[in-house]
């Protein structure tokens, strides 16, 4: 038994979820069928049809399918969001009977981990257009959150030089952020606080900043590559950035500090007392106005606590940030290496009083790990890393850790998560038949079939 998707019948939405991407993405579900969409509901709830309603029990949301209509609820909009996602990838073709249809079930479901964070990074190179389907793609694989780290693409008011000169405006980035608010996403800004102060990765030699304009060489140490924490002009920089930052993605409960890779401070007892000094000050403005720090965690780890495991700094100064950093930010352990094993890294962190989240890449085992570990240590959560492998192997990854923290059976897209992924990436954005806007990758050329 079935319910027949009818074009005639409405679709109810709460008045929260009005924007364009909702009608959008069930347009593109059913192969371009417009269909009759009204936000006219105050309720966590979808309706369509004559529909049945049905008790969340202890899940996050409902979906009950029967011949007549569809109810879905959630315990709160983003929730209620998952639910419709879930609603979409049920839809099916009868070609025989040309028509759309769901199959008649009562869905009820909660997440594996509740914290779900995916970290996407906007380059000179990352097209406005993908970046769109990445952010579409996370809500379909239901994440709760998406990361924003800009480098040096987004056009600040505090200081020009922070961007390149064809850098995104800000309205570009909000119609992005108004999108994935919709469809139950929180995005959470970034700014690296101390290293990779470039805006570039250090395998490339560019500097946003000094690049444009060398006379601001005394902002930063390392010769660009941090910043320099001392001048109260870089901190009071750094302060505008995070409020032009926060403007622009929105209302949330976090920002993402950096802080990884600053090799000069992970070797240095008394610039690390003064990066403590400063991320617990930083932390402490981010409380005032609702939000938790989080910082990568590789400067509070030296090889002798976790041999084999990714660490920047000397023990001395990995014991002094791990003592001296306010325990209410947020650990980012990242760790691609990890394969076939709960990682030990975390350990470190939770027995010093800290939240952590695991990070893993692209690999399927790391990410299963990365899962396992979190799940297995009652850890806060994981953040998906994608860095500059999107357009590869890196999307497929993104959208299988999502559905895999989440806690949806990937038995089958284990094997064939290659084409779940292509189809996702169709689905959240249709290229209408231009070859550059197809899939993940822009060119045919890669590794494998």
């Amino acid at each position: 038994m079935s319910y027949i998707l009818n074009a005639l019948h409405k679709i109810s939405l709460p008045k929260r979820a009005e924007n364009p991407i909702i009608e959008e993405l069930l347009s593109n579900y059913t192969y371009g069928e417009k269909w009759s969409v009204s936000f006219d509901s105050n309720a966590n709830a979808i309706t369509l049809g004559i529909f049945e309603r049905a008790s969340l029990d202890t899940s996050e949301f409902v979906l009950n399918i029967t011949d007549d209509g569809v109810y879905i609820e959630g315990e709160n909009y983003s929730a209620l969001m998952r639910g419709f996602i879930t609603l979409l990838e049920k839809i099916k073709y009868d070609d025989a009977k040309e028509c759309f249809y769901v199959e008649n079930e009562c869905v009820r479901k909660s997440p594996l981990i509740k914290f779900r964070c995916a970290h996407l990074c906007i380059f000179p190179e990352t097209k406005l257009d993908f970046f769109k389907k990445c952010v579409r793609s996370c809500a379909v694989a239901k994440y709760s959150h998406v990361i924003f780290e800009f480098w040096g693409m987004l056009k600040f008011d505090c200081m020009k030089e922070l961007s390149w000169p064809f850098a995104y405006t800000k309205e570009q980035i909000r119609e992005i952020v108004r999108e994935a608010n919709a469809l139950g996403v929180e995005i959470i800004p970034m700014f690296n606080h101390l290293g990779h102060a470039s805006a570039c990765r250090e395998i490339n030699g560019k500097h946003v900043v000094l690049d444009q304009n060398p006379k601001y060489e005394y902002l930063f140490n390392s010769y660009g590559w941090v910043w320099n924490i001392g001048r109260s002009d870089v901190r009071e920089l750094h302060s505008k950035i995070r409020a032009e930052l926060m403007d622009v993605c929105g209302e949330g409960g976090y920002f993402h500090l950096g802080c990884d890779e600053a090799y000069s401070v992970g070797h240095d007892i008394g610039a690390a007392s003064e990066m403590a000094e400063y991320i617990n000050s930083v932390a402490e403005d981010l409380k005032r106005k609702g939000r938790k720090a989080i910082i990568w965690h590789d400067l509070l780890l030296s090889k002798e606590d976790c041999a084999g495991y990714v660490s920047s700094s000397v023990k001395q100064v990995a014991d002094l940030l791990t003592e001296k950093l306010d325990k209410n930010i947020i650990i980012a352990d990242w760790d691609y290496t990890a394969h076939g094993e709960i990682w030990k890294s975390p350990k470190k962190f939770t027995d010093a009083g800290f939240e952590v989240l695991c990070c893993p890449w692209e690999k399927q085992q790391n990410i299963e790990e990365a899962v396992n570990t979190v799940t297995d240590g009652g850890l806060y959560g994981i953040i998906h890393t994608t860095w500059h492998t999107l357009y590869a192997s890196g999307f497929r990854g993104l959208v299988y850790s999502g559905i895999l923290s989440y806690g949806t059976d990937a038995k089958n897209i284990d094997v064939e998560r290659r084409f779940y992924c292509a189809s996702v990436a169709r689905k959240v954005m249709p290229a209408h038949g231009e070859y550059e806007k197809c899939g993940w990758s822009e060119k045919m050329t890669g590794p494998g079939l």
